[in-house]
Parts: C-alpha cells; structure tokens; sequence
C-alpha cells in the first residue's frame, strides 16, 4: 500500500483558516483584528485578544490614566489598549494559554510538495500555507521520541498552547462559523520528506486543557508503511527530531470568559494595571512622599518612595497578577508525565 493511499484512506484533506482577522495587502501581513464572539456570518472581531478596552483598564485601575502636570493630559486611548496588549502578550507567554482562538501550524506547509503529502488544503495559489490566509502562529514541529510510546505512554504529546477544546475533525466547516477548537491534522514526516504518514483523526484521543494527545491506533499498525519512526520502534533511535507536524487550533472560546477561564480578564487587567501605572507615576511630583523646608527657606529636603508614588499600588497589583498566574497555571499545567 502506498503512503498516498494511505492518506487518502485514513483522512479527508483539511481545510486551512486563518481565525484572525488579517491585512495581507503589505509585504508582512499585519494583525487588524481578534476573534471574540460568535455572529450569524462568523466571528466578530476586537483589537484585543481578550476584547478589553481602555475603558476597562481605567476602571480597573482605579486611578486617572494620565500624564500629571500642568495641566494633567490625559493618556491616548491607543497607548492603553498597546499596554493592554502588552499584558497580553505576557500572560500568554508564562501560562501557554492562547486567549482567544487561534490557528496554529507546527510548523506551517512550506512547499506545495508538504501541502499535498500532508492533505492541506490551503487558500491561496502559491501551493503552501501563507499567514494570514491559512494559518495565524507559526510554531515548530515537535520532535518523536520513543519513549513516549513505551509501555502506557500510548505515544503522547504534549502541545506548547492550550486549551485544545474538543475533540472535532473539521473537514466541511469553516472553524470561524462553529466557534471550536480542535487537532486537525497530524503527520509523520522523515526529516528529509522521503517517508510520511497522516495520523487518522479517529487515533486522537485528547485533554483538552492541558493540551495532551495521546494516539491510540484505530487500524492494524503492521499496515504502516516503512517510515521513519519504525526505525525508532526496532531500537535503531531512540529519537527523530522534528518528525511530528501539527495543524490545531488552540485559545479560549468566547464562553470560556464567563466560565472556568473568567479570571483571566483579571489576570489581563492586573498585568496592564501595572504596566500603566509604571508609565505614569513619574510624572507625579517626582515620587516625593515627604518635603521639609527650614524656616528661613535656607535648608530643603524631600523624601521619595524608592517604589515611586504608586509603589503600594502596584505592589497590590503584582500580589494580585501572580495569584492569578498561579490558578491560571493549574488549570493547564497537569497531568505530569515522565518518560524515563
């Protein structure tokens, strides 16, 4: 049986989407918009990931956001919602959770030849997957290891962002439109792209939030052709780097924020608070927290706080962010799986 009969037999070619609204009339594709709710015609789109705006962060703050002189002048709106990105960014970063829907190509089709072995099917004419149109963070592919499948491992593999919602192979439907998040293609790929193999979407078996796959084979697995990673399971390797391709969607759905992810518009908040408070608290009186003046005006002194004017203020907020990182953590993070 040949590695293309074998992919046409396990697995229908997979559509790939962009969930991002994207401006890809430059050279580099710009970002104008984020997923954020479900409309009759598909998402509706922010220009946050979370869909917070200035106003949230002013009343959150519970400080005026402005540059303290005379006269006061109020902070841009767009320098706000960049502090609020910013606190995106890197609530992302330390807890792997993708705050709203996302596509992810680890890593994308290069070439029209890993389009087609892979069964991508992509939207534009160059043959290969382009950012913006088919796909929205690039991401490496993961290496196999073969201790992973090793007695109950079962072959897993832990992805690099969560939450991977549900378990839904979707071939037919615009993942815009149905508002979930899935693996939607894994392959097998020799280094050198001699050997391949797609693994059959009824082989995921997944958990969801800590972003585990483990593949369970549906089929006789002495049907697969000669690959690679056999040569790993006959003991020749224990590893072949980079060998596992993934196309998956990962983030928060829209309901999430009102479930068991409702704290991370907190979290968010608590970061952008922080970032903002930094900007602006050197305007205010140099930090001067006590000033002495002699009578006869010869001697002068004044006393800052080493942490500025907001120091206990966001001193409360970092308490507050890092409480938040902590739950966000354990929401993702587990189970532990060692592989030695």
């Amino acid at each position: 049986m040949s590695d293309t009969t074998i992919m046409e037999t396990y697995a229908p070619i997979v559509q790939t989407t962009a969930l991002w609204l994207w401006d890809t009339s430059g050279y580099i594709p710009v970002v104008s918009g984020y997923p954020s709710g479900i409309g009759a015609s598909g998402f509706t789109y922010t220009n946050t990931k979370t869909g917070l705006q200035p106003v949230d962060l002013q009343k959150f703050v519970g400080v005026p956001l402005q540059y303290y002189g005379n006269p006061s002048v109020p902070v841009d709106n767009d320098v706000i919602t960049g502090w609020i990105r910013y606190a995106e960014d890197m609530v992302e970063q330390e807890t792997s959770i993708l705050l709203c829907q996302t596509w992810v190509a680890s890593p994308p089709a290069f070439n029209s030849y890993t389009t087609n072995v892979l069964g991508l099917s992509v939207n534009t004419s160059t043959g290969f997957q382009v950012r913006g149109h088919d796909y929205d963070l690039e991401d490496n592919a993961y290496d196999f290891i073969f201790s992973r499948a090793q007695d109950e491992g079962w072959m897993y593999q832990i992805l690099r962002y969560r939450p991977v919602q549900s378990l839904t192979y979707n071939v037919s439907g615009n993942p815009a439109t149905v508002g979930q998040t899935a693996v939607k293609n894994t392959a097998f790929v020799y280094p050198l792209l001699n050997e391949f193999f797609r693994i059959p979407p009824s082989w995921n078996v997944e958990d969801k939030d800590f972003g585990l796959i483990r593949y369970v084979p549906a089929v006789n697995v002495q049907m697969l052709p000669l690959f690679a990673m056999q040569l790993a399971f006959m003991g020749f390797a224990e590893d072949v780097p980079g060998a596992i391709w993934l196309q998956y969607t990962a983030g928060l759905c829209p309901a999430d924020y009102s479930s068991r992810f409702s704290f991370m518009k907190q979290l968010v908040l608590a970061e952008a608070s922080i970032i903002a408070l930094n900007s602006i608290q050197g305007t205010v009186n140099l930090g001067a927290e006590e000033v002495q003046t002699t009578v006869d005006g010869l001697s002068f002194k004044q006393k800052f706080n080493k942490g500025g004017p907001f120091g206990p203020l966001i001193d409360q907020f970092t308490k507050r962010r890092d409480a938040l990182l902590e739950m966000a953590r354990s929401k993702v993070e587990g189970p532990v799986l060692n592989s030695f």
